[in-house]
């Protein structure tokens, strides 16, 4: 199935919603904090995947719901009438400056909404320099940066980058054109500046990375471009791996967040014993936290928010029995 995928199939309506939610526009900077979607609109996507399950669009609109709800920690604008939220947050965004991913992440984490990193970020700020975005004086000094030899380890690693502008004693306040940036400005700790740092890299190369980032973020062709690449990468990926039966989504809807942390574990995590929906979310669960334990100590319960919410707006009963860490 993953093969046959190209980036973009989904519905122009949902996606437009999806960006206009998320606070995208041509204008946009990386300082939008806690992004919603609306219930009518998760309601929309689930449903017409219930009702048409096999179109390739209605499939995509649900990896949609995913990357907000699941990965990137958004919330539900309007939850009046939805079940509790397995967060015990009232279904608000966990999206913040330095949590969660947004549409026009740069500045911390990531970029966009998926957080592309190393592999994927690479291919994107390739993707950029042949946009036709970045005039052609300053297309070579980008692709330099997508060029993983100037990196400690394999891929362009993203946090050598931030590094090399946000613990040097020089910092860049606006682009390359003279335009400020408005981003999060989250101080790096120290122990962050020693772990990432690069002496390949400068000052200067973190004003070249934000400034085309920026510029290629806030591009609805760019936007459609990136999360093409995630759902090829990563949800497609999911609904390949995880074996189709009853509960076949729900664990997708956990396992594609698994996936978008560590490939290897996703994969590993399908080929426990499990039979009901509760086992297979469940076994989605502990091979996570048997990966990093804290992180799923920090992330579980709103990894649980899309099987929730697509088990209600489906007609499902609640799953009961899926078991989350204690602090």
């Amino acid at each position: 199935m993953g093969a046959e995928i190209s980036m973009g199939n989904w519905s122009e309506a949902v996606f437009s919603q999806f960006l206009e939610q998320g606070g995208w526009s041509g204008a946009a900077d990386d300082n939008i904090t806690k992004e919603v979607l609306s219930a009518d609109l998760v309601k929309a996507i689930i449903t017409n995947y219930r009702d048409k399950p096999t179109e390739l669009w209605a499939r995509t609109d649900l990896g949609l719901f995913a990357l907000a709800m699941g990965v990137a920690e958004w919330g539900i604008a309007d939850p009046s009438g939805l079940p509790p939220d397995p967060a015990d947050k009232g279904w608000a965004s966990d999206a913040g400056e330095d949590s969660g991913k947004h549409l026009m992440s740069y500045a911390i984490g990531g970029v966009g909404i998926s957080h592309a990193d190393v592999g994927d970020l690479q291919k994107f700020m390739r993707y950029v320099a042949d946009s036709g975005l970045v005039p052609q004086e300053h297309r070579a000094d980008l692709l330099r940066l997508a060029d993983d030899v100037q990196y400690r380890k394999p891929g362009v690693v993203y946090d050598e980058l931030r590094a090399a502008g946000v613990c040097a004693a020089e910092k860049f306040q606006t682009d390359l054109s003279g335009e400020p940036f408005d981003h999060f400005d989250v101080p790096p700790k120290k122990s962050y500046c020693t772990k990432y740092a690069n002496s390949a890299l400068q000052a200067r190369d973190w004003r070249i990375f934000r400034t085309w980032m920026r510029a290629a973020l806030r591009t609805r062709t760019a936007q459609e471009w990136l999360v093409g690449l995630w759902m090829r990468d990563y949800w497609y990926k999911s609904l390949d791996r995880v074996p189709e039966g009853d509960g076949w989504i729900e664990e997708a809807l956990v396992n594609v967040r698994v996936r978008n942390s560590a490939r290897a574990v996703a994969n590993k995590a399908v080929t426990r014993p499990a039979s009901t929906p509760t086992e297979r979310v469940q076994r989605e669960l502990d091979a996570y936290g048997e990966w990093k334990p804290s992180t799923l100590l920090r992330r579980c319960r709103i990894m649980l928010r899309p099987v929730v919410l697509y088990r209600h707006f489906a007609g499902e009963q609640p799953l009961k029995g899926v078991l989350c860490p204690k602090a």
